[in-house]
Parts: C-alpha cells; structure tokens; sequence
C-alpha cells in the first residue's frame, strides 16, 4: 500500500466531529448560528458573532491605560503599574453593557476598515494631504517620542511644561520610542482606527437591518450644515475649506472632525453615542456616566459639552426613581481616577480663560439657519415619536444656541468641540427618522432630511478632495514651541504649555529634562500646503 493509500485508509478511519454548530458555545463568547458551517467555511466565518459589550470594555480600558500612562510623563513610574487594577473596571464596563448584544465579527473588521480608510483620507500615515492643524499634532508626537519623560521646553530661561490633552499620543509615543518614527506614525493610524472603528459598530447596534445601518452611515458620515450656501450668501468666493464660510463661527462636519481633530472627535461621539444608546435602552445609566469622565484626557472641551447630556439622564433617572446605587458609586470611581488629569489639564488655567464671545444677532441668525435648523427642524417636528425621548431635541437647540456666545481660550475651541456631543445626538436622531420612515413613495420630514444630507454632503466630500489635490507635507524636525515661534507673536501657546513654576509640585515627579528651543526657518523636508484662505491663526509653511 502506497503512502497515499496509507492516509486515506487513517483519515477515513477517524471519527466524524460533529458541525461546529452542534458543539457547546465558547466559553469566551464566541458563537455561530446555525448553518452549515462544516460545508461552508466562508459562512461559518461569517456568522461568528462577539459580545457587543467587548468593544465598550476596550474603549473604557484603552481610555483608562491612558490615565496610568500620563502618570508615567509625568514620571511617576511606580503609579504607572496600577494598570491592572483597571481590569476590574473594564470587567464592569462589560457586565452593565450585556444588553447590546452581540455583533458579527465581520461587521467588526468592515467598521474596523472603514474607520482606517477615513483616518487616511484624513493625512493619518503621512499618505496624503493633512490639515495644517497636524502641524502641532506632529510636533507633540516627536516631543513625546524623543525626549525622556518628563521633559520641559526651555526658552528665555524659563520652563514649560507640555500641558495638553494628551490621550492620543501616548502609547503613539512609546511606540515611536520602541521602533522608530515610523512605527510610531503606524500605531496611531492604527490606534484611531481601532477607535472609530468600535464607534461605529457599537453605534450599529442602535438598528436591527443592514439597510437600516447603511442609511444611518451615510446620514451620520454626511453630517454637515449647508456651508456652500452660506459661502453663496456671504459671497467669499471659492474656499479652499468650506466651513470657514463664516469667520468666527464653526460647527464641524463629521468628516471635517475626523481629518482635522480626531482626538476631539473621538471623545464628543463617545460621549453622544453612549447617550443614545442608553436612551434606546442598549446600555444603562452608570456605564453612560462612568464612561464620560474617561475622556478628559483626549478633549477636556469635549467633556464639557457632555455634562449637560449627563444631567439629562440624571435628572431623567431622578424623574422616573430609576436610580440605583451604582449609578452614583461607579461614576464617582472613575471621576477619582481622573482627578489628576484634570489637574494637569488645568495647570496654570489662569493664562487661558473663560468669556462672553460677541457674535453679531445677524451673523449669529445666518449661521444657524445654515448649519443647524436644517437638521433640527424635523427632529422637533418628530419628537414626540421619538425613542430617544422628547427633551432632547429641546436640549440640542438650547446647547447649540448657547455655545457660540462663550469663548475659552483666545480661538473658537469650545464651540467647535464642547458641540460635537450635541451635534452627534443631532445627526443620528435625524437618521432615525430616514430609517425609520414607513415608505419612500410618501412625501413627508424623511424626504427633506434626504434633501439636507445629500445637501450637506459637499463638506465633506470637498474635503476627501482636498487629501488628494494638495501634496504630502513630510517630516518634520522642529520642537512644539520652535514650531509655533513660526506662527509669530501673535498667537499665543498657553492651550499647550504652562509655565513649570505654576504646575503643582506634586504633579511632575523626578529631574525634569529641559529640551532647548531654537531659532528655526524651517521644520519640514518639504512645504506644507498652507490653504490660501486659512484664518491668521492657522500655522505658515515653514
């Protein structure tokens, strides 16, 4: 008998396991529906399915690995090793969210992709195009990188400390250290792919059919006011970024965000979603609230515009005497973890402030009928249908009424990110309404929210245009505070550095490590695209 003989004799006296399907479900939560997975491999692949609670319990380790993380800048390496205390949470963030579900795997890795190709688009790689706002993004990173930590510019005989929302750079950072610059650059497209990605497929849980999600996606992605309208009604001319239509006012389109300020971003959709999903009952109220304070480290701005939408569903639970002792008790643990972080946030907040911003009634009146009524108008027409319940849209009015008057800092910060929370209950409630419309051949609010998302879309198209009309910007080479001196005097970095003598001596452990700032003409190996219509405050060049 021939060796080939000798194996089909074996292989056909070995006992037939049964279907996969058949088989008890894993014990780590993997599962499979029930086809025939031993005759179709491809479809049995398809149907593994894992707790939709996994993915909250990744971003609230990922956000607390953060806080341990800024402990270790800060050089307090021995708080550093409290990183496997954070488990415990993390297990909890997964047991309050069991009601989400599970979710396919292969939805998973498309959301997964989906996110890395808009990060890309966005200059994430250093593939294409990035926004000038990348500028001081790049230098943090390589400060974070090259130097030890902790580490102080040094200029004029003076100290600063980087003082900034630092979530996004971190690990980043210790990549960069590890491997290289390139390395580093990977693992933050890598990282924020992995972000947005679980973004979206926790938010897909809000609907039941894939040709639910798939209207939702467009609407949400799409999200953006009617800002070539008001570049007509203005009369600018051509804009190389549409939305600076208006100067001194700006809600962000969801594609604008993602290129321009994804850790900004990332934050005020968490928080958004998170209200939405518990609002259509996926999740409760202690991980919705436990979860908000997490995100300091990646948008303190986008922090203070969720507070209002945490009040909400406490003064709901309140209301309703739905409240149960770990909606107080896990929150309060997680705003304790990161109450140094809000330290370190606020070191030396006198330099920043908080005011009154003037904004003309007219231009104030023109901007919201271009960027908001279009969208909130049917969401109010519609409330009283709503799952989400009938204050909110009442909510998304007051906050985006109110946020254009208060300025902190010397920029429009706070209403271009403390908006994004609002503005993210805003788009998927009006995706609601398209998905859930009762036929297509009727006339009714669904058609006109189709007319403003197709309406809208040209934002964020005009800006995937603009990753592949302008050149790739390169490498740079000078420090955070070399590269603002460029900008010139008139713009001040204290939403970044504070002076060393003001942080808390608590704060920054060991020998600080003093990084010289030099006189620098240039920091790239090659031009960096400059918009010929960027506001003054947008960074040169050079």
């Amino acid at each position: 008998m021939g060796c080939l003989e000798r194996c089909r004799a074996f292989v056909g006296a070995v006992p037939v396991q049964p279907p996969l399907d058949a088989r008890p479900a894993s014990r780590y939560g993997f599962s499979m529906s029930n086809t025939a997975a031993a005759t179709r491999p491809i479809s049995a692949v398809s149907s593994l399915t894992i707790p939709a609670a996994w993915l909250v319990g990744l971003l609230a380790g990922w956000l607390l690995l953060d806080q341990c993380l800024l402990w270790l800048f800060l050089g307090h390496v021995w708080l550093a090793v409290l990183a496997p205390v954070t488990l415990v949470l993390v297990r909890w963030f997964v047991g309050q969210s069991s009601s989400l579900g599970s979710i396919p795997l292969v939805r998973v890795g498309i959301c997964f992709a989906f996110a890395a190709i808009i990060l890309v688009l966005g200059g994430e790689g250093n593939w294409l195009y990035a926004n000038t706002d990348w500028q001081v993004r790049d230098a943090v990173l390589r400060d974070m990188a090259i130097n030890p930590w902790p580490f102080a510019y040094l200029q004029h005989g003076a100290l600063s400390l980087l003082r900034a929302p630092l979530g996004m750079y971190l690990l980043p950072a210790l990549a960069w250290k590890a491997g290289g610059e390139s390395v580093g650059t990977i693992t933050l497209l890598v990282q924020n792919s992995i972000m947005l990605g679980t973004l979206l497929a926790l938010g897909s849980q809000l609907y039941d059919s894939a040709k639910a999600r798939a209207l939702a996606l467009v609407v949400v992605v799409g999200f953006s006011g009617l800002d070539w309208l008001g570049n007509l009604l203005v009369g600018q001319g051509p804009l190389d970024h549409l939305e600076g239509w208006l100067p001194g006012l700006e809600f962000s389109s969801t594609i604008t965000l993602a290129f321009w300020v994804p850790q900004h971003a990332f934050a005020g959709w968490l928080a958004g979603l998170a209200f939405m999903l518990h609002r259509a009952g996926k999740i409760g109220l202690a991980p919705f609230l436990a979860i908000i304070p997490l995100t300091a480290l990646w948008s303190p701005l986008g922090l203070i515009g969720a507070m209002p939408w945490a009040a909400l569903a406490g003064w709901r639970a309140l209301r309703e005497r739905s409240l149960h002792w770990r909606d107080f008790v896990l929150p309060a643990i997680t705003s304790l973890i990161v109450l140094p972080c809000l330290s370190y946030l606020s070191a030396a907040g006198d330099s920043v402030g908080m005011q009154a911003y003037p904004v003309p009634g007219l231009y104030f009146l023109i901007f919201e009928l271009i960027e908001v009524v279009p969208w909130l108008l049917p969401v109010l027409a519609l409330n009283a249908q709503s799952r989400f319940g009938r204050e909110v849209p009442l909510c998304i009015a007051a906050i985006l009424i109110v946020l254009p008057h208060v300025q902190i800092g010397w920029g429009l910060d706070l209403m271009m990110r403390a908006s994004i929370p609002t503005l993210t209950i805003l788009a998927v409630s009006a995706a609601d309404i398209v998905v859930v419309a009762p036929s297509w051949t009727k006339p009714g609010w669904h058609w006109w929210l189709a007319a403003v998302a197709v309406l809208g879309w040209p934002t964020g198209g005009h800006e995937i245009a603009r990753a592949f009309a302008h050149p790739v910007s390169g490498y740079g080479s000078c420090n955070l505070l070399e590269l603002w001196n460029l900008a010139g005097e008139n713009i001040p970095n204290v939403t970044y550095v504070a002076p060393l003598e003001k942080t808390p001596h608590w704060l920054v452990a060991g020998r600080v490590t003093p990084m010289a700032v030099n006189h620098q003409t240039r920091c790239w190996d090659q031009p960096w695209y400059k918009p010929p219509d960027a506001p003054d405050v947008v960074l040169g060049q050079n």
